[in-house]
């Protein structure tokens, strides 16, 4: 059997460790010395022991001590230690040496049978400690193996059901390094480009960007790599037949577990169909636009020709004493051409808005008194709607706007509170506060649902069906607009069945 457990003698006398050596000589064991406590403390810092055999009377540092400090030490706490001793039986002198960790007390001079019987176990007990250690390390590697295997077969079935989910939709799914170099991409590049899905690895899927956006794209792409977050760019990509078609590529980071970019997962979809559509109605709404400033340049001119020549016609029929009926028959073609004129002028107003030309002429002027004048001009309209209107002022409001535009607001909020709110006061409240002037305008009208809240302050909206309500659609915005061209506001808040209520603020200026 070979040397394979070491025992340590320790003694500062040479004949004992003699006796001791002879005893216990066995091709089993290795047998190391120690003088010292001293020497005794290397030896345990060097090796592990199955047991220790210490003399409890040595000089400088006794047994007692050696075995203490030996305790102490984690790696050598549980290490068998035998005291060896030749002053006597004195029972205090024994239980000190196991109160201090020995397991056992043998007397001098020793019995040579109780010696090697003793250490005999200790030996086997280190022999099947090792041996049950061994069996755990090849147990634990057993199952470290195991889990491994599991580990890698579900990987392996992990990757190849996200293969076939990415193969399976109609996306063009990719992943990439961190530095955004492709490391696959699913089939339907192939189909769709032609390229083979090898040679689009790495950066060689750029080949296939339409020319025109090649540079542009890149640019993009490094810069979306470096912002490490989700990112969006689109470009146009080749097909097989020739044809460029739009694509929206999305870029989501992997992040490993230091927090850092371990990759980048990513899709192509195809948005070409989506893209165009919304490139031609954008040409639809920009000739709509051209169309009705065109049209609203060449009804004006004749529109205000048709006005003064009513009104020229209703000065001289009132001059020449006209009939009643005469008379109501012109002040209803007055009322309509006015009308007329008002709804050229919104669509004037509108295509101004579109190409950001309007402009504002500005003075300083009472926004308390242009409010006035506006409810008095629009009494007779309420009247016959069945609608008081109630103007609170408070103070003076006293700015610098464009008055016309100003003007061209409380008009259409007016207007409309006369339209929604029939046979229910209108509140008109002006002042000032917070440095802005202020202007609200209620109606107990049917109120307006939180979804349209905001809808309705585009062109051409309205929260209801244009049968039961007339008009274009295009009061509150260009309301809106213009409160925001004098850098304001105009904000609404509404509960369905309990009417709306319109907030103008406007910077008083200089």
């Amino acid at each position: 059997m070979p040397t394979d457990v070491d025992i340590l003698v320790v003694d500062d006398r040479p004949d004992h460790l003699l006796v001791i050596e002879s005893i216990l000589s066995s091709p089993d064991y290795n047998l190391v010395r120690a003088m010292s406590g001293h020497q005794a403390l290397l030896r345990v810092l060097e090796r592990d022991f199955a047991v220790i055999l210490v003399d409890v009377m040595m000089p400088g540092m006794d047994g007692f001590e050696l075995v203490t400090t030996i305790k102490q030490r984690e790696r050598s706490r549980h290490t068998p230690i035998i005291f060896l001793t030749a002053g006597g039986s004195d029972i205090n002198f024994i239980y000190r040496g196991y109160s201090v960790g020995a397991v056992d007390y043998l007397m001098k001079p020793l019995d040579p049978d109780v010696l090697r019987a003793k250490v005999a176990i200790f030996v086997d007990l280190c022999r099947k400690d090792r041996r049950i250690q061994a069996q755990l390390e090849a147990l634990r590697a057993a199952e470290r193996r195991e889990r491994e295997l599991e580990l890698s077969s579900l990987r392996a079935a992990s990757e190849q059901r996200y293969r076939n989910l990415a193969e399976a939709i109609p996306q063009i799914v990719w992943t990439a390094l961190a530095d955004g170099a492709i490391t696959y991409v699913s089939h339907r590049w192939s189909e769709y480009t032609g390229q083979a899905v090898e040679a689009a690895k790495g950066n060689g899927w750029m080949a296939a960007v339409a020319p025109e956006d090649a540079e542009s794209c890149a640019t993009r792409w490094r810069g979306g790599l470096a912002t490490q977050r989700v990112f969006e760019l689109e470009f146009r990509l080749r097909r097989r037949e020739g044809e460029l078609g739009w694509h929206l590529c999305r870029a989501v980071p992997e992040l490993g577990g230091d927090g850092r970019i371990a990759g980048w997962l990513g899709t192509f979809t195809d948005c070409d169909a989506l893209k165009r559509a919304c490139d031609a109605a954008e040409q639809a709404v920009n000739a709509r636009d051209e169309f009705l400033s065109i049209a609203s340049h060449e009804l004006r001119t004749p529109l205000t020709t048709l006005q003064l020549r009513l009104n020229s016609l209703h000065d001289d029929l009132t001059a020449g004493g006209a009939s009643p009926q005469v008379k109501r028959k012109l002040d209803s073609s007055l009322r309509q051409g006015g009308r007329l004129m008002t709804l050229v002028d919104s669509l004037f107003d509108v295509s101004r808005i579109a190409s950001r030309q309007l402009t504002l002429q500005r003075e300083r002027f009472d926004l308390i008194e242009a409010a006035r004048e506006l409810v008095e001009r629009f009494s007779e309209a309420a009247a016959i709607a069945g609608v008081t209107l109630e103007l609170q002022t408070e103070g003076q409001a006293i700015g610098v706007w464009d008055r016309l535009r100003v003007e061209q607001i409380i008009q259409n909020l007016l207007s409309n509170a006369i339209k929604y709110g029939a046979n229910a006061p209108v509140e008109i409240t002006v002042g000032v506060r917070g440095g802005n002037a202020t202007l609200t305008v209620r109606d107990h009208g049917p109120g307006i649902a939180p979804a349209d809240q905001e809808r309705i302050f585009g062109p051409y909206e309205r929260a209801v069906s244009p049968r039961n309500y007339g008009g274009l659609g295009l009061g509150l915005y260009i309301a809106r607009e213009n409160a925001v061209a004098h850098g304001g506001t105009l904000a609404l808040t509404s509960v369905p069945a309990d009417g709306a209520t319109f907030l103008v603020e406007l910077p008083l200026g200089t």
